[in-house]
């Protein structure tokens, strides 16, 4: 699927607001509750690390506040693409004591969003990457609880949590 078939499921997006390419070596993203993401310095407050050494093409999807803005179901913050990998990206900005809770809220939103995107494409072909994003000073990836992992697994996803991905 290239990023024209993936943008023509959903028409009415705009340019530059609803969706980005990405094509730098890495980005900072902060999500910010009720508005697009906002890109950020290594040293300013950030959620998500994308590091992209081989300057892929990648296309950011602004999913919550865009493309399922009037959903009614749960969804999750961001999607990307690249090549044929869809990355579904639920950003959470607690304290490590009210993760579990947030845990349990973002695997919800993910399976939603998930299934929305499973309903307007035919996502055969594409690998899918589900993951819950902490805000941490450091770069982390984790493989998250195997539960979760096996629940995942159900709708041909993988699943980890933390705030970094590599595109290799």
């Amino acid at each position: 699927m290239s990023f024209e078939e993936l943008l023509a499921n959903f028409p009415y997006l705009e340019k530059d607001v609803c969706y980005k390419t990405l094509e730098n070596s890495i980005y900072y993203l902060e999500e910010i509750k009720d508005s697009t993401v906002q890109f950020k310095s290594e040293e300013e407050y950030w959620n998500l690390c994308l590091e992209n050494e081989n300057l892929k093409k990648i296309l950011f999807l602004e999913n919550e506040n865009s493309i399922m803005k009037n959903e009614d179901s749960k969804k999750c913050d961001w999607v990307l693409f690249e090549g044929d990998k869809l990355y579904f990206i639920e950003s959470k900005d607690v304290k490590p004591r009210n993760r579990r809770k947030e845990r349990n809220d973002a695997t919800k939103q993910l399976i939603a969003t998930i299934e929305f995107y499973k309903s307007k494409m035919k996502l055969d072909s594409i690998t899918i990457y589900a993951q819950i994003c902490f805000q941490s000073k450091s770069k982390t990836i984790k493989a998250g609880d195997q539960a979760r992992k096996v629940l995942f697994k159900q709708y041909n996803s993988d699943f980890s949590e933390g705030n970094l991905i590599k595109f290799e």
